[in-house]
């Protein structure tokens, strides 16, 4: 749970610039395409450095809503990756959801023993990230500002 408006975690998640913001540390990325907008059938073209590692990751944006979208890997290092985000309204805060479905290069095996820790381990990073970027600031009491009021006489 995020404690911030949903327009506000929309917004961050949207932007190209979150999305170095939310890479894990120990890998950078560039954006390679000029199209960076969230938006039906974009195409968003990265190159990820990862360790020794370097390769490209084209994905297609779809199902554009005020709710969420999705994006689908045309090329990367996975043999099938699909990501819907997804934000909805809790009483003024925002519940970030990520589902992720995908086929790690390698098979089960490497999936299990290394894959899927390592995209766990990318999930709770972004989510962190995105948390400690939007929360708004609780002071406490003693600290927070008196507002000014009229009496009635």
């Amino acid at each position: 749970m995020i404690d911030a408006p949903v327009q506000a975690v929309a917004e961050f998640h949207q932007s190209v610039e979150a999305l170095k913001e939310l890479t894990p540390p120990g890998a950078r990325v560039e954006i390679i395409s000029e199209e960076v907008e969230v938006r039906e059938g974009a195409l968003h073209v990265l190159r990820i450095h990862q360790g020794p590692f370097t390769f490209l990751w084209k994905a297609r944006i779809s199902d554009v809503s005020d709710r969420g979208f999705m994006d689908v890997a045309e090329k990367s290092p996975f043999k099938f990756w699909r990501h819907r985000h997804e934000w909805f309204d809790h009483d003024g805060k925002t519940v970030l959801r990520d589902t992720v479905t995908y086929e790690a290069p390698g098979g089960m095996f490497v999936e299990k023993l290394i894959v899927n820790r390592l995209v766990d381990q990318m999930f709770a990073h972004r989510h962190a990230v995105t948390k400690a970027g939007l929360e708004r600031p609780t002071l406490p009491v003693e600290q927070q500002a008196v507002q000014p009021h009229d009496e009635a006489l």
